[in-house]
């Protein structure tokens, strides 16, 4: 990795495999130029900035997927370490997820209810991080699907209709085949990057009425 120092500012920029790696404090019109800089085909990945402690990544898919593979190891480490005695509740397929799977609040939310381990830098709550559209859900089942160990907790999950709070995530989890089975219809290639899928959009609505019923 060769680093790019610029003055006296707080911040200093890696390149690796072609992309630009950010760490530090980099001021926004800075970060703004940076941007412009790109190439269109380049993208900012914030599930790798948060993989490697970094401020901000930049790169090409390709090579943003293979920085991935080559430090996910070290970053299921870290994971382990973070989380000390609460680690030991959690399978390698878990580890791996929190350390280097695709995210966003609703996935962690879901993580956090079916194994009880809150990771750190998860700041939401569950009652307001329920998924509300298609992409939400798509990242709660890619949990589902790389942590195998999970499903089998779904059907629990379904029956704490009369927990506060619970009642709209057990609903998802009782008509969870019924969602992969429409977005699978709309979206057969879910696994592959963001979707559209209004279907499964329109009945996730159904759960969020459940919230003010």
């Amino acid at each position: 990795m060769t680093p790019t120092r610029h003055g006296d500012a707080s911040y200093r920029i890696l390149m690796r495999e072609g992309c630009r790696l950010v760490y530090g404090h980099m001021p926004l019109p800075e970060f703004l130029d940076l941007m412009r800089q790109a190439h269109d085909s380049e993208v900012l990945h914030p599930g790798l900035a948060r993989m490697l402690d970094a401020t901000a990544v930049i790169g090409r898919p390709e090579a943003l997927a293979r920085i991935r593979r080559q430090e996910t190891p070290a970053a299921v480490e870290r994971m382990r370490a973070q989380l000390g005695r609460a680690a030991l509740r959690l399978d390698s397929h878990s580890l791996r997820w929190l350390a280097a799977g695709e995210q966003g609040p609703s996935s962690l939310a879901l993580f956090v209810l079916l194994t009880g381990v809150r990771p750190r830098y998860y700041r939401g709550t569950t009652m307001r991080d329920l998924p509300r559209e298609a992409n939400a859900f798509r990242r709660c089942r890619l949990l589902i699907e790389q942590v195998p160990a999970l499903r089998r907790a779904l059907p629990v999950l379904a029956q704490r209709v009369a927990e506060p709070g619970i009642a709209e995530w057990a609903a998802i989890a009782e008509a969870w085949d019924d969602l992969c089975v429409q977005m699978d219809h709309e979206a057969p290639d879910w696994r592959h990057g963001q979707i559209k899928a209004r279907g499964v959009t329109a009945m996730l609505k159904c759960f969020r009425e459940l919230e003010t019923a």
